[in-house]
């Protein structure tokens, strides 16, 4: 129980504002909405509303659909706000209290996404809404509390439906006072009048001090009547109900789209369903959504963003593939003068576009193949001395009907061979490189870890396909899977690459606690803003290499340092790559310390 003590006085009934039911029907599907608001008005899904006044805790509705139970208990305090409400979905239970917002005990910021359910602003209002069915809850905080709450279903209720929204069992009472409000909704209320003026007594007794209380059920009412209704234009004057204040430049509108349209995103997607009460920037502007002060402003002026810095409209940022200028909000770019590459580094790998994922398994998997040639990758714990349950590499080359395999130092010392379209050669005592007749350029790093690095060709005939995407500069459809479908995850298309039989076996997770933290700690290097690697966030965000850095370093076995080296050292080839020179980063990391001496040297562009 919420309370070890609690009052309860009375339920009264009322017309439902919906008539006989809370049943909305639309042309897209028929919505089933129960509400609360005020001090303790109730609107089932079904049936006549009522009242009741108590600061119990009471079950608002609670039903199993396809054995997951849905739960949703409010508790109102002495103000006759609701002061604390539960809602456990699939066992995820959320908590709204004291204007935060805890899922599973820990406070959570907006928009937030889980797995069973969203939370995100929609208007004025929060609105949290289940990825497991068409079930929203809506509400709107006000100092002490919430005045309003609804929970809307979409489909057809349950049967085993139990709860204030679901059952209704009260007797009548007269009407008494609020007449001035319900004089001016005659054309809306008809003869349902009367007993909304006994809900409107019922609901402000001994709360006429409390704006919030009454002011939501005058609203509730107005918005029922609607926008061409003559109360719709009178009720806060009448009532004295004050507009809700909206921070900085944000203006409050009685009625317009939940979504505000800003910097990023300056025509959201609007929906006659998206309409309800919001703040929104003045006509002809949109939101800095990259400003905390929720400033308004002309597209035009919209600053850009990359790799967490601002940039004002004219402001320039260069590469040594790109030059872009920031242009309202958004970016012009020249073309990228830089052929795509796919980087294999351990598990991790980031395809001809760009896009970064993890391989599942400890598998051999086509890495790319085109009309001419194919590349397959091993990975392996059999050869690896440093890890348990990192994967290492080996890479095998056909091209055309020639075939060409590497899996360690051994087999390539001293080494140049001419191929008939290709010629592999040591381009120095860390790479491994092969060059194609037709264009493709091939790169091997042997030391510490072998990892692989593939350009395609400039200009080639057919598909690419693989691991390594299809080069199309068009990241949405990298997941293409063998069969040609677009995977939604990186799971299921990397295994439809694999080479044989495939049990996923790489743990997505740190598996030991140890490793961990010294993981979380050295990895930090990379996000320091004044470290070895600051001169490259600008050009190269870290988040991703930051977090496979943790990954790669916590799952190893007992040479944690030269894991960690290798996850630090594939950043600094990165920024390599786009002409960024961080200088000696191994000295300022204590790799070179670690590590063989002949490798102790800053990358540049041109090792790459």
């Amino acid at each position: 129980m919420l309370l070890l003590k609690c009052y309860y006085i009375v339920f009264f009934p009322y017309l439902s504002v919906f008539g006989t039911g809370g049943s909305v029907t639309t042309k897209e599907t028929q919505k089933f909405t129960c509400r609360t608001y005020g001090s303790g008005v109730v609107q089932p899904f079904k049936g006549l509303g009522y009242y009741v006044r108590s600061n119990c805790p009471f079950t608002l509705t609670r039903f199993t659909h396809n054995r997951v139970e849905y739960d949703i208990t409010i508790r109102r305090g002495d103000s006759g706000l609701l002061v604390q409400v539960e809602i456990t979905m699939n066992k995820v239970r959320t908590v709204l209290q004291n204007g935060s917002i805890l899922v599973e005990k820990k406070s959570v910021s907006l928009p937030y996404d889980h797995t069973y359910q969203h939370i995100f602003q929609y208007g004025i209002y929060t609105r949290l809404r289940s990825s497991l069915l068409p079930l929203s809850v809506t509400w709107h905080s006000v100092p002490g509390g919430i005045d309003s709450l609804w929970v809307e279903l979409q489909q057809e209720l349950s049967t085993d439906m139990t709860g204030l929204c679901g059952k209704h069992n009260v007797t009548s009472m007269s009407p008494t006072v609020c007449r001035e409000f319900f004089s001016y909704t005659m054309e809306c209320l008809q003869v349902k009048t009367p007993f909304y003026i006994q809900l409107c007594e019922e609901n402000i007794y001994s709360f006429e001090n409390s704006k919030y209380v009454h002011c939501a059920f005058f609203k509730e009412i107005a918005l029922h009547c609607g926008n061409k209704s003559y109360v719709w234009q009178k009720w806060r004057a009448i009532t004295k109900c004050a507009e809700p204040t909206c921070p900085g430049d944000l203006v409050y509108k009685e009625e317009g789209n939940a979504f505000i349209p800003s910097c990023s995103n300056p025509n959201p997607s609007f929906s006659s369903q998206a309409i309800t009460s919001t703040c929104v920037c003045p006509k002809g502007k949109v939101l800095d959504d990259h400003a905390e002060d929720f400033r308004c402003v002309s597209v035009p002026s919209c600053p850009c963003v990359f790799s967490g810095r601002t940039y004002l409209t004219g402001d320039r940022r260069n590469t040594k593939c790109q030059a872009c200028i920031c242009d309202g909000g958004g970016w012009n770019c020249s073309e990228n003068s830089c052929l795509g590459r796919c980087d294999i580094e351990g598990q991790f790998v980031t395809t001809f576009d760009g896009k970064k994922y993890v391989v599942p398994g400890k598998c051999t998997y086509v890495a790319s193949q085109g009309l001419n040639w194919t590349i397959n990758v091993g990975f392996s714990g059999k050869h690896a001395s440093i890890q348990t349950v990192n994967a290492s590499l080996s890479a095998s080359l056909i091209i055309y009907t020639e075939w060409f395999r590497y899996i360690n130092t051994k087999s390539l010392t001293n080494f140049s061979h001419f191929l008939d379209h290709a010629l592999v050669f040591w381009q120095s005592s860390m790479y491994v490189e092969v060059h194609t007749s037709f264009g493709m350029k091939i790169q091997v790093q042997v030391s510490p870890e072998i990892q692989l690095y593939i350009t395609p060709p400039g200009k080639h005939t057919g598909t690419i396909s693989g691991l390594c995407g299809n080069n199309n500069k068009d990241t949405t459809d990298d997941f293409t899977s063998s069969s040609g479908i677009i995977e939604n995850s990186p799971e299921p298309f990397a295994l439809s690459w694999s080479v044989g039989r495939c049990t996923p076996n790489i743990p997505p997770t740190c598996i030991n606690t140890d490793n961990e933290i010294f993981a979380d700690e050295k990895c930090s290097v990379l996000n320091n803003p004044a470290g070895i690697f600051a001169k490259c966030h600008g050009y190269i965000p870290t988040d991703q290499f930051h977090t496979a850095c943790i990954l790669r370093t916590c799952n190893c076995g007992t040479n944690l340092v030269q894991c960690l080296c290798v996850a630090l050292g594939n950043y600094a080839k990165a920024c390599a790559s786009l002409g960024v020179e961080l200088g000696d980063w191994r000295k300022a990391t204590n790799c070179c310390k670690h590590l063989k001496m002949q490798i102790c040297f800053p990358f540049t562009a041109h090792d790459l």
